[in-house]
């Protein structure tokens, strides 16, 4: 409705609020009380020059939902710090969100780092966000995209055969 003008900015961002706010609530009961052993673990986060984390915020619930350990690096991530904690953590997957066009370098970026420290082999990476195609995460040499969060479950499981 906001790319067609039906519904202005401010009105995007007071509902982007509210969904953080009810997802704090919420986040808990997703994850649940009994201990179970995790799917995988993702590392995730917004990438360098973009704050924006509604949708990064949507796929690490859904992901934890589903049974994946987060580890989540929130906004404005520079690519080193991805590299940091690949190698501290030793995730399954790394997502990487990026909601403007100018941010999307960013992945490109993150993903050359990960190949420049080794990594690259050891980990799948998924790229989503607004601009952000299939065409995009193929040329970057991503190993996944996903629309949306229900698709990024779906792309994670794939990629660690579940």
């Amino acid at each position: 409705e906001w790319v067609r003008g039906d519904v202005f900015m401010v009105h995007v961002l007071l509902a982007a609020n509210a969904m953080k706010a009810g997802m704090e609530v919420v986040k808990p009961l997703l994850v649940g009380k009994e201990e179970r052993k995790p799917l995988g673990k993702v590392v995730i986060g917004t990438v360098e020059g973009d704050i924006h984390d509604l949708g990064k915020n949507m796929v690490a619930a859904m992901l934890m939902a589903e049974g994946f350990e987060v580890v989540d690096l929130g906004v404005d991530v520079p690519a080193e710090k991805f590299v940091e904690v690949v190698r501290e953590v030793s995730p399954d997957i790394v997502g990487l969100s990026a909601l403007m066009s100018v941010s999307m370098e960013g992945q490109r970026k993150t993903v050359e780092a990960l190949k420049e420290a080794g990594l690259k082999d050891r980990v799948k990476v998924i790229v989503g966000g607004a601009p952000v195609t299939a065409e995009w995460a193929e040329e970057i040499g991503a190993d996944g995209y996903a629309e949306d969060a229900f698709e990024a479950t779906k792309v994670a499981k794939k990629l660690i055969g579940r």
